[in-house]
């Protein structure tokens, strides 16, 4: 696992992710492109587009998160 130090007050960041709460589960939550366009059925719709999980960093001292969607 790579170190970051957080740009807000240069403490120790901490790997993690965003918990994303779907219908009977739990998952990653991910980046998609542009806006998101509501649907009634499914909430969004992706229209092709390919979901990014999404990593995520927080500064143990100050609290601050930083985000990465990496593909």
């Amino acid at each position: 696992m790579a170190q970051r130090n957080c740009p807000k007050c240069q403490s120790t960041m901490q790997e993690g992710w965003v918990l994303d709460n779907t219908h009977g589960g739990r998952a990653v939550a991910s980046w998609v492109e542009g806006e998101p366009k509501k649907s009634i059925w499914v909430g969004v719709k992706l229209e092709g587009k390919q979901p990014i999980e999404i990593e995520s960093w927080r500064c143990s001292r100050c609290g601050f998160i930083e985000q990465y969607a990496k593909g």
